[in-house]
């Protein structure tokens, strides 16, 4: 399938929208409204150097005189083994020797930060030093200044058919027993009900570990990762307290709202508060969250959750670096793809690590909303989602409805306020962009408004609950077409706005319009696997439950399921390691046929990777494809060069299984028809064979050509996406 000649792009029109979306965003709010996670600046202040050896988790055995402290396939890192210590002091005394020659030579340079399990390195504080006078200490193979990070249930389990793998599984509320999942984020609420421990929960040998005023049986670290000293681990801001939830809430929870109970994709597994966000902080730095990943490993967790994101760049990065060694460790790693989409290249660090499993948002099959009800609409009313901390809706609202734009000489938007009070008791008619909710709430209430109705984007139909953080008077959100008819309407403008919110039925499975598009900028496919990431609603701090959305809340789905995949594979003694369950995810992503799915953008690699993960297929994968993905990078459209992988085929079932290998005119394969036997394994080799030359490429302008590896069996199907760049000035 050629998709980037059959799906024509839209990036230009999203572009535009999202643009208008986030300009009305602020960056902290209660409900996270596509909440953008990447930040484009560095800290110079704050720097990391590298040493030339591997970290203990990724060394191979490659020095004399120490042997291979790496992992094997499906085990996790042993930091007991005497190969891990012996060379864990090798590393120390590089580190120790580059302290020595940093006190002598750059004596106001700090030490804040050390690593050896993940990254073989120190963070440091520069204080006015150059990253290029402390290049020269002993040792040192780079270094780089601190990036800034952001942070980046309901129906949606049942959207990644979470159902059939707790059917098979004997049971929902252990689904995920005893596996550890690290929650690197805003810390997480151990008092609240959703994360309250199953009966038969107790602390495992060791733990708890760090604040135990922050800990329980459920989430068993706390741990906080700052520059602040006085910062602690404890839950204030609620973004990984909602991520928490959707990991292992516990099954059964009946919310505020929705008749339904919620519960989380693994409700049996312990979670660790690994704070990197503390307190009321907006950003975090690179060094204190690449620490985070390394006091996780060695804590022993088998899941690492990171809904957060910085800016991608070529060459080297701490956070994709420590990541990736994490993934090395044996240790499964859900990173956001971030909310800069659309467009290509806006997948966020460090989502563009290779090794982990970089998760893109799709929208969910349910939301809470009110109704507006008025004779201007065609079909006599529409959803309306509310707003938050001050712009929320308490109680029923009836009135008169007026147009901001009639008052403010047909400015709909209302980002600047207008003389007088002429919206006196009126509610006050906007459209969304460009400004804060707030902003535009705040404006309708000093010219007299007593509410706010705001419309949705063009072309947008569906409301979305608003973070109107600071909101003076309560406002809703209705879709775009119903806000027109509100302003054409020239008869009774009078509306009424029911409550309390009920659940409303919304479009699953299609691509949020937020989610960040691949590739990396070193042509690497990604997002890799997509979830829902839109109106997923799960715990707060402070025990109640809202609505958020962004890739955020996509990861999560992902590491609860491969907390259900690890604990199900150690039942039933099948070894699976990271890339086993990156594999059975990935393999088995359903819905790309068409016939599930009505959205082309869910149909494309770059945007999804293999697609929307359905757990039950996953837990009994008919195949498995190392790797899980094809970059092959640039390519020349001519020349004698030949752009061509490998990837090894497993076949994990009991019995011999005859596989048929399909791909698009593209690409051309060196076997069609294998047969494997039970647990055997065979390599395929894929070669490039469309170079662009007749497919209407121009100069300068490089071409993405992108698909699927189709490959059949008895037992099922899987499916392995490719990507290669033509650049047609090579």
């Amino acid at each position: 399938m050629n998709i980037s000649r059959s799906i024509k792009s839209i990036a230009g029109a999203l572009l535009t929208l999202f643009l208008l979306f986030t300009a009305a965003m602020p960056i902290q709010a209660r409900v996270y409204n596509d909440d953008r996670t990447t930040i484009v600046d560095q800290n110079n202040d704050y720097a990391f150097v590298q040493f030339g050896d591997a970290a203990i988790a990724s060394y191979e055995g490659s020095i004399a005189g120490f042997e291979s402290t790496k992992p094997s396939k499906g085990q996790k890192l042993n930091l007991n083994s005497q190969e891990s210590a012996k060379y864990g002091k090798r590393l120390e005394a590089q580190r120790e020797n580059y302290k020595k020659w940093l006190a002598k030579q750059l004596p106001h340079v700090t030490v804040i930060t050390e690593y050896a399990v993940t990254f073989n390195g120190l963070g440091l504080k520069l204080n006015g030093a150059s990253l290029k006078e402390i290049s020269h200490g002993p040792g040192a193979v780079n270094t780089g200044n601190s990036a800034t990070y952001r942070k980046a249930m309901s129906e949606s389990t049942s959207l990644i058919h979470a159902n059939q793998a707790w059917t098979a599984i004997g049971g929902q509320g252990n689904a995920g027993a005893d596996i550890r999942v690290g929650v690197i984020d805003s810390g997480v609420d151990q008092s609240h009900p959703f994360l309250q421990p199953n009966d038969n929960m107790a602390y495992p040998e060791g733990f708890p570990k760090g604040d135990t005023n922050f800990t329980s049986p459920k989430v068993i670290v706390a741990k906080v990762f700052h520059q602040q000293p006085w910062q602690t681990a404890q839950a204030v801001e609620s973004h990984g307290t909602h991520v928490a939830g959707t990991i292992a809430g516990k099954a059964g929870t009946m919310p505020a709202m929705g008749s339904k109970p919620l519960s989380g994709v693994a409700p049996g597994a312990y979670l660790g508060n690994y704070n990197v966000f503390p307190g009321t902080v907006e950003d975090a730095k690179s060094l204190f969250i690449a620490k985070a990943v390394e006091e996780a490993v060695i804590d022993g967790m088998d899941v690492l959750n990171l809904s957060l994101g910085g800016t991608p760049h070529k060459g080297a990065d701490l956070l994709d670096m420590t990541v990736n060694s994490a993934v090395d460790a044996g240790v499964v790693v859900a990173i956001a793809a971030g909310n800069e989409g659309p467009g290509d290249y806006t997948v966020g660090s460090p989502g563009t690590a290779d090794k982990v499993i970089t998760v893109a948002a799709t929208t969910n099959s349910h939301s809470f909303a009110m109704y507006l009800k008025s004779v201007a609409l065609s079909d006599g009313k529409t959803a309306a989602a509310t707003g938050t901390q001050g712009g929320e809706v308490k109680e029923e609202l009836s009135g008169e409805y007026a147009l901001w734009a009639d008052s403010a000489g047909g400015d709909k938007l209302a980002c600047s306020p207008i003389s007088g009070t002429p919206l006196q008791g009126k509610l006050a008619v906007i459209q969304r962009g460009a400004c804060t909710f707030a902003t535009k709430i705040n404006n309708a209430a000093a010219a007299g408004a007593t509410g706010v109705i705001i419309y949705q984007l063009d072309g947008v139909s569906e409301p979305i609950p608003m973070s109107s953080d600071g909101a003076l008077i309560p406002a809703v959100m209705i879709g775009n077409e119903a806000g027109i008819e509100l302003a054409n309407w020239g008869g009774d403008r009078n509306v009424t706005i029911t409550y309390p919110p009920t659940e409303i039925g919304s479009t699953p499975n299609l691509l949020a319009n937020f989610s960040s598009w691949g590739p990396t900028p070193n042509y690497v496919l990604k997002p890799d696997i997509a979830a829902p990431g839109v109106n997923i609603y799960s715990s707060v701090v402070g025990g109640g439950y809202e609505l958020y959305q962004g890739t955020s809340m996509a990861a999560p789905h992902v590491a609860g399921a491969s907390a259900v995949l690890l604990a199900y594979s150690r039942a039933n003694q099948l070894g699976w390691g990271p890339a086993e369950v990156k594999s059975a995810l990935m393999g088995t992503a359903f819905g790309l046929d068409g016939s599930v799915i009505p959205n082309t953008d869910v149909l494309d690699p770059l945007k999804v990777g293999a697609g929307i993960i359905d757990l039950g297929r996953a837990m009994n994968s008919p195949g498995m494809a190392f790797p899980s993905s094809l970059s092959f990078g640039l390519v020349r459209p001519v020349g004698n060069q030949n752009y061509q992988m490998t990837f090894t085929l497993v076949n994990p079932s009991d019995s011999e299984l005859s596989y048929t290998i399909s791909s698009d005119n593209d690409l051309s394969l060196s076997e069609t028809e294998v047969t494997v036997p039970s647990k055997g394994s065979t390599e395929i080799t894929v070669a490039v064979l469309n170079r662009g030359v007749h497919s209407g490429g121009q100069q300068g302008t490089p071409e993405f050509e992108r698909g699927y590896i189709t490959i059949s069996s008895a037992k099922g199907n899987i499916r392995i996406p490719y990507l290669y760049v033509i650049d047609y000035n090579r």
